[in-house]
């Protein structure tokens, strides 16, 4: 929204017009005439809304703080919700270890640098990954789509390597020895949660964000509109819709939750990550389990291990873990070389009779 204000001086009455549009930097000029200072105000704000609008201001006078401000509610808000949450947290992170005076043109590959050396005492590899990713997109968005004299320094510094390599997934009697735990808990709902992703194969948060809308019992299908890929149907065995169909309520709405409760204290957080909701819980059977280095995302692991055990394709496990390549369903299969061992000793007596 723009504001004209009236200043008069000793010698003339000047006219300065504010410009203030949700996701852009507050820009102002002066004039000598209110028609002048409204017209300018009115093209400013009306390219701004259509996003034709090149902020011309010079980047060495551009607060660092100021581009992350547009990029989270400029680009951020256009993504998925865990997706523009965890920008968010990233965001807050580069701030507090940058400040708020620094100009765009003073984040170098230097100081990134340090920065990164610094997080790396109190965070995981992975943190500063997204952080990066962050601060790299926004660099490449400021250069291609604002018009912004800058280079990206984050393609000149050497990210900390990821290691992926964790995909525990338990053994049948494990997975029996958890779920039977589940079901003597408080907590009614955890033993379905649990045994719905180790017959699904889906996120932790993807389960326990789930509405009854999603879940269609008779064709056996549960529809992920929000994911960490893109949209995709699961398929539900015979147990794990029979189980469903147990707890479904008769008054249930398409936007009743399966999982979390429809009003609680914990609700707000539990929306921004669903599985938090099961923490506790679930913190508790495994340890009453004896399975306490069993993580909830190791239930996905189960379901695509033993998929693969039961000779499903790697084309097929994609598809139902929501992978868009099979390059992160093939880190599984070294897990099977027991099973492999077991099937090559069929054919033990082969020439030998």
């Amino acid at each position: 929204m723009a504001r004209i204000q009236t200043r008069k001086g000793k010698s003339r009455t000047t006219f300065t017009a504010t410009v203030r549009i949700k996701g852009f930097t507050p820009v102002a000029r002066t004039f000598d005439t209110k028609g002048e200072a409204k017209n300018w105000a009115a093209t400013i704000e009306r390219e701004m809304r259509m996003g034709r609008y090149q902020d011309v201001r010079p980047v060495e006078r551009l607060l660092f703080s100021e581009v992350i401000e547009r990029y989270l509610e400029q680009v951020s808000t256009k993504k998925r919700p865990n997706s523009e949450i965890r920008d968010r947290i990233s965001a807050k992170a580069i701030l507090d270890g940058f400040g708020q005076d620094l100009s765009l043109v003073d984040i170098n590959a230097q100081r990134l640098v340090v920065y990164r050396d610094a997080r790396l005492k109190s965070v995981s590899p992975s943190t500063i990954q997204k952080e990066f990713a962050l601060l790299s997109h926004l660099f490449n968005i400021a250069r291609r789509e604002w018009g912004l004299s800058v280079n990206n320094p984050v393609s000149e510094v050497t990210r900390p390597k990821v290691s992926n390599n964790r995909t525990r997934f338990l053994t049948m009697e494990e997975a029996q020895k958890l779920l039977d735990v589940a079901q003597t808990s408080q907590n009614k709902k955890l033993y379905p949660y649990l045994l719905l992703m180790m017959h699904s194969g889906m996120r932790p948060s993807e389960a326990a964000g789930l509405k009854w809308d999603d879940v269609d019992l008779d064709a056996r299908l549960v529809k992920l509109k929000i994911t960490k890929t893109d949209m995709r149907y699961v398929p539900l065995t015979e147990v794990a819709e029979k189980v469903l169909r147990s707890i479904r309520p008769i008054d249930a709405g398409n936007e009743t939750f399966v999982f979390l409760p429809q009003s609680s204290p914990l609700l707000e957080k539990a929306l921004t990550r669903p599985s938090l909701y099961f923490r506790r819980s679930y913190n508790t059977a495994r340890a009453k389990a004896g399975l306490e280095d069993v993580h909830l995302h190791d239930l996905r692991h189960t379901a695509a291990s033993h998929l693969l055990m039961a000779g499903v394709d790697l084309r097929t496990l994609a598809e139902i873990l929501g992978h868009k390549t099979l390059q992160m369903v093939l880190r599984y299969t070294h897990l099977l070389n027991d099973h492999k061992l077991k099937a090559v000793d069929r054919i033990n007596s082969l020439g030998l009779e």
